[in-house]
């Protein structure tokens, strides 16, 4: 499908751009650019990686027989954050050309865009235990589990389909429906916080080398500086109106809805517990139920 949808895609802005570059001087074209305010909606942030239980961590647990007893390797970890909106600037550029010049189809037009959006989130949130060895260092030797996202930030390429009403007079309505690409970036991080006081962390207390694993782990830290991506085709829908100024130039705002896949990302820890990653580490990020939507002054310019 997504094959399918990219082919589409790029056959559109082929034809659109193509008839924009051979069209005489009176083919009805246009150029627009927008500058305007961003937002996101609230979310969930999803996280899970192969990471194990400390007690499976050879420099906090470094008796293999005590390893064997807790029987290591342990299951995955997961966990769950949640973030409010966010917000930002958004800018875009786009190419048009009137279908016709007259008539019905003298309303519709075929637009190429290009567009950059930014919102500046600045959170920090608490993580929530969703399942396996999270679930356990939360509650048996983690005081302090947050989570933070700094900005989301996406690159677009859209081919709309745009009808304009009332196309010969001053004032002038418009709707319209794109598909494209978008690249989505978020930046951020985590940190998990142990406690300071080996005597409060009950994480290996059954092992025959309990006070060991509690004193290695009383103080130590686990944080991420991470940047994820996520290029996937996307659509959108807007709605604006224009006020004609002149022959050549028209003013007014546009505003826009735009549905965004689940985000689904792969990446690895900068620092684990002060020392080397795991070999074979990974872990994947998953937004849930995230959109954005904007509004902002829209100039378009009559080729």
């Amino acid at each position: 499908m997504k094959k399918f949808m990219s082919t589409i895609i790029v056959v559109l802005a082929v034809l659109i751009f193509g008839s924009l570059v051979h069209a005489d001087a009176q083919s009805d074209g246009y150029f627009s650019t927008n500058l305007g305010f961003h937002s996101t909606s609230s979310f969930d942030y999803l996280g899970s990686s192969t990471d194990q239980g400390s007690v499976c961590d050879p420099i906090i647990n470094p008796s293999s027989d005590s390893r064997q007893a807790a029987g290591c390797p342990t299951e995955g970890t997961g966990w769950l954050t949640q973030f409010d909106n966010g917000s930002g600037i958004a800018t875009h550029f786009l190419l048009g050309r009137h279908v016709a010049r007259s008539g019905m189809w003298g309303n519709l037009s075929v637009e190429l865009e290009f567009s950059y959006r930014e919102s500046e989130l600045d959170q920090t949130s608490s993580i929530r235990s969703r399942s396996g060895v999270a679930r356990d260092k939360l509650s048996n030797e983690i005081y302090r589990a947050e989570e933070h996202i700094g900005k989301i930030t996406s690159h677009t390429a859209f081919v709309n389909v745009r009808y304009s009403f009332r196309q010969d007079r001053k004032i002038q309505p418009f709707i319209g429906a794109g598909v494209g690409f978008e690249r989505l970036s978020v930046y951020g991080g985590r940190i998990w916080v142990r406690n300071n006081d080996w005597t409060q962390i009950s994480t290996g207390s059954t092992l025959p080398n309990s006070e060991e694993v509690r004193r290695n782990l009383a103080g130590t830290t686990s944080a991420v500086h991470e940047t994820l991506t996520h290029s996937a085709s996307t659509l959108q829908v807007f709605a604006g109106i224009n006020l004609q100024i002149n022959d050549a130039t028209l003013i007014g705002v546009r505003g826009q809805f735009s549905p965004t896949e689940s985000f689904e990302a792969t990446g690895s820890l900068d620092v684990l517990r002060s020392h080397e990653v795991p070999a074979g580490y990974a872990s994947r990020r998953e937004i849930d139920s995230f959109h954005t939507f904007g509004i902002g002054l829209h100039i378009t310019f009559l080729m």
